[in-house]
């Protein structure tokens, strides 16, 4: 037998490699889609960042008005914007992921 017929069999096609770095027949261990995971792992925890500089802008704002003694009004004022800068980035990004994925869905 020839060895191209040997190497294809139907629709699978051997590989073979030389080179031990080079990926076997095998699939590899956890090769589930890592890259969805770890960019909404990533999206989660910025989300989670910008509720994070929300709550703590809130809570000093609160404590201003029942303690006002014990918050400088300069940081209430710095947190306020980060909390408004983050939001607005967030929505930014969020805006161009919906404009893309609406371009993507037009493209027939």
């Amino acid at each position: 037998m020839n060895t191209i017929d040997t190497m294809f069999s139907g629709h699978i096609v051997g590989l073979r490699t030389t080179n031990p770095l080079h990926i076997g027949d095998a699939p590899a261990a956890g090769s589930g889609d890592d890259a969805a995971g770890s960019f909404a792992g990533m999206l989660r925890s910025a989300i989670n960042s910008v509720n994070g500089l929300q709550i703590d802008s809130e809570d000093l704002s609160k404590k201003m008005i029942y303690e006002p003694g014990t918050v400088d009004i300069h940081s209430v004022m710095i947190a306020a914007q980060k909390a408004e800068l983050a939001l607005t980035f967030t929505k930014a990004v969020r805006d161009e992921a919906v404009r893309s994925y609406r371009e993507l869905m037009n493209l027939r």
